[in-house]
């Protein structure tokens, strides 16, 4: 008997843990950067990690029948394509957003705790030093094809001072520094994220034209006279007041005739698609006190009642989009 295809999308998505935390949690626990690149039993492995040999082989086997590994009587390996993105140190590494996806399933399995009481299940201030890393070193995972699409797309040529406002492990920053020599940028965020932030500005050696700010960018001064104020993946984490107080302090800091760029993911007026940002609503719900995935229209509305000018939209990635505006003369 065939299976009723709603009865089959229902299955699929009530099934869809299965193949996520087997997936996570190699990562999270070092499953995948133990194989490196070579063929390891999974007796080698076990022993080496810590792990009961019969509960990894498991596994191990339930990766290699979703693709991710290979095996046979010489061991498992990481399949062909995947070692980029899943070794710590592939050249387009997900490893730390994937251990950060592993810190939020719990929280998200807090979904009907949510529901009753409207208040995230744990507040970001609480989060550990590893989910912290995690969840930054992630950003930087994402976010540096992103910054090339949006370096290109911003036609950052024509900036000279930029602050990445909120901006992390500062990826926007040195991507758009690299690819304008006049361009000199500030990072702000909180005091651990910039040090991580310094940690990656550094390697990049870019010291002499990006400084970094620590504060919160609620309370405390960003600095002024910026030609460009970046900001990437900040607003889905504020309610609508905390956006709209947030945009008035870039526009202040903005020098006449400057640009504001806030990337994001944005729904359209159903509030119901795109998808990735319906579900990522969700994300800020179990995360966040007043976060949300705001329609285009809203933040649309929002810059123009505060005085900004020629509002365009770009889109870049696959699930986000950058609303640009100028400030007036």
């Amino acid at each position: 008997m065939v299976m009723p295809e709603a009865l089959a999308h229902i299955m699929r998505t009530a099934s869809g843990y299965t193949h996520a935390i087997p997936l996570l949690t190699a990562c999270q626990t070092g499953i995948f950067a133990a194989l490196g690149r070579e063929r390891r039993s999974a007796g080698a492995l076990a022993r080496e990690l810590g792990m009961d040999e019969r509960a990894l082989e498991t596994v191990l086997l339930a990766l290699v029948a979703d693709g991710f590994l290979t095996g046979d009587e010489a061991g498992f390996a990481l399949a062909p394509g995947y070692g980029e993105f899943l070794l710590p140190d592939g050249k387009r590494t997900r490893a730390s957003i994937l251990s950060h996806h592993a810190h939020l399933v719990p929280r998200w399995a807090r979904l009907p705790e949510v529901l009753r009481s409207g208040e995230p299940v744990v507040a970001t201030q609480d989060r550990t030093p590893d989910e912290l890393r995690a969840f930054i070193c992630g950003m930087a995972n994402l976010s540096r094809e992103s910054s090339l699409e949006a370096a290109e797309k911003l036609n950052v040529g024509q900036y000279r001072r930029m602050l990445d406002l909120g901006g992390g492990p500062g990826t926007a920053a040195i991507v758009f520094a690299r690819a304008n020599p006049q361009l000199n940028a500030v990072v702000f965020d909180l005091p651990d994220p910039i040090e991580i932030a310094r940690e990656e500005i550094a390697a990049a050696g870019l010291e002499d034209r990006i400084d970094t700010m620590a504060g919160d960018f609620m309370r405390d001064d960003i600095g002024a006279d910026y030609d460009l104020v970046y900001i990437a993946n900040i607003i889905h984490m504020l309610g609508p007041e905390e956006t709209e107080a947030l945009l008035r302090k870039a526009r202040a800091a903005l020098v006449p005739g400057g640009t504001v760029a806030i990337k994001d993911f944005y729904l359209d007026d159903s509030r119901a698609a795109p998808n990735f940002a319906a579900f990522f609503s969700i994300n800020m719900l179990v995360n966040t006190p007043r976060g949300k995935s705001y329609t285009r229209t809203e933040v649309e509305q929002l810059l123009t009642r505060l005085g900004f000018q020629d509002l365009a939209l770009l889109s870049v990635a696959e699930e986000s989009a950058i609303l640009t505006a100028r400030k007036g003369s």
